[in-house]
């Protein structure tokens, strides 16, 4: 009777130990999964404050110019020519090195304030169409920051002697750091004509 009724008790201890440890042990998960979650959700909060300040840091900072000193731009696209109703496109791009001015140039805007327009010149660089080198000698151009808008014209010959003018425009837009990428259009004219030139450039400060 004695053993039965110890044997009763240890299991009846036994039993309420593994019930403790169970809730234990589901407590200690429970504790583990919010801790897991409060984690989870501080990284979503500071995420969210990131995204939200971003735009503030970013008005905050110096205005940031796709020419700043020497600066590559780089573009690949398409020449487009019609010709007795016919579209004919070919292969172009270009490798151009910017440089900017010392002193830029100023306009008046509609409130009569003088405005500063950074400029800059091309003092190098290839332009590839369908095939013929261009070397480019000369240029100039201009960053008009509140449309975020670049133009650039420049002047080059191909190993043949041929003369060709390069002219772009187009809107920048920033991709943080020191990318600035660029869709632009423009033309390439030469003394057999004049051909449409779309591309899309980047620029790495």
């Amino acid at each position: 009777m004695f053993i039965f009724g110890a044997h009763h008790e240890c299991g009846l201890y036994y039993k309420a130990r593994e019930k403790m440890f169970g809730n234990q042990l589901e407590m200690e998960k429970m504790f583990k999964l919010n801790n897991k979650r409060k984690i989870v959700l501080a990284v979503a909060v500071l995420a969210l404050v990131l995204i939200v300040a971003l735009p503030y840091a970013a008005s905050a900072a110096p205005v940031n110019d796709p020419v700043q000193g020497t600066a590559n731009l780089l573009g690949k696209g398409i020449v487009w020519e019609r010709v007795n109703g016919e579209n004919f496109t070919a292969p172009a791009s270009f490798n151009l090195t910017l440089e900017k001015s010392a002193a830029p140039s100023t306009t008046s805007a509609a409130s009569a304030v003088p405005t500063a327009v950074p400029r800059f010149n091309v003092v190098g660089g290839k332009l590839d169409v369908n095939g013929t080198i261009y070397t480019m000698t000369s240029g100039n151009g201009a960053v008009l920051r509140a449309r975020h808008a670049v133009l650039l014209q420049a002047q080059g010959t191909s190993a043949t002697g041929q003369s060709v003018t390069l002219k772009l425009e187009g809107r920048y837009f920033w991709m943080g750091g020191r990318l600035f990428v660029l869709r632009m259009v423009g033309s390439v004219q030469t003394a057999s004509g004049k051909e449409l030139l779309l591309i899309r450039a980047e620029i790495r400060l």
